[in-house]
């Protein structure tokens, strides 16, 4: 686990950090709040959300998990660790 920094974070770690701290969101709502509050559009969120959220868990800022329906369809969940809600309060 990495030391990270407020100042340290890009932009679209701050959104997903700042948006897990009323509970834990899934990976369209994280990719709604970064288009609508970074550069990124929605197309580039989608396909650099698990990398981003897998990045934040290694440096253990997050708890990111995957959900399955009956058809095997997954979508990526996540939720601040202590050390996350610690950082941005």
């Amino acid at each position: 686990m990495a030391t990270v920094s407020i100042e340290s974070l890009h932009q679209h770690e701050l959104i997903i950090l700042r948006r897990l701290r009323n509970g834990p969101l899934t990976e369209f709502e994280l990719i709604r709040e970064i288009a609508g509050h970074s550069g990124h559009t929605a197309e580039s969120a989608g396909e650099n959300i698990e990398a981003w959220l897998r990045s934040l868990r290694d440096d253990g800022l997050i708890w990111m998990g995957q959900l399955e329906n009956v058809n095997g369809q997954r979508i990526y969940a996540a939720a601040l660790t202590r050390v996350g809600r610690e950082l941005i309060q």
